[in-house]
């Protein structure tokens, strides 16, 4: 496949990514009255922080909408780069390492805070940048032998 096909792959598994972690933070079934005891401590734990009182539930929600909105704009911007790796690869090129680096440390926090789906995600987005990385090394060889030659001459 082409690299920018790689991207948009992983451009689409980080978008389910999102969606996923948006329908999972929505959905909050109760496991029981231990569980039901720790959200309301969250809850009802407030303290003051840059001027604003806020509980740790506000902390532990916050945090499930922005990790959603982050993996949404990961998501588009790895679409886009899937653009710019057709017109500019080498522009392209050290932003993929960029977002491969994020991928990384992203399933290594998934698998040691979390389980498999987050980890098991970025493993999955991760190997899709490395293939569009080396399509778009093993692509620009030949241009650089080309230019080598053309210098020598």
């Amino acid at each position: 496949m082409k690299p920018w096909t790689w991207l948009r792959v992983g451009a689409a598994l980080q978008g389910l990514g999102a969606v996923l972690h948006t329908i999972a933070s929505m959905d909050s079934p109760s496991r029981g009255p231990a569980e039901q005891a720790v959200f309301a401590a969250m809850q009802s734990f407030h303290f003051q922080i840059a001027g604003v009182t806020r509980s740790h539930w506000d902390f532990y929600r916050g945090y499930e909408l922005f990790t959603t909105v982050v993996f949404a704009v990961l998501a588009v911007l790895i679409w886009q780069l899937s653009n710019l790796s057709k017109t500019a690869p080498r522009q392209a090129l050290s932003m993929i390492i960029t977002m491969l680096a994020a991928e990384v440390l992203m399933s290594a926090i998934g698998w040691e805070y979390f389980f498999a789906g987050p980890g098991g995600m970025s493993i999955l987005i991760g190997a899709c940048l490395v293939a569009a990385i080396l399509g778009l090394r093993s692509s620009e060889q030949p241009a650089i032998q080309t230019s080598r030659v053309a210098r020598a001459g």
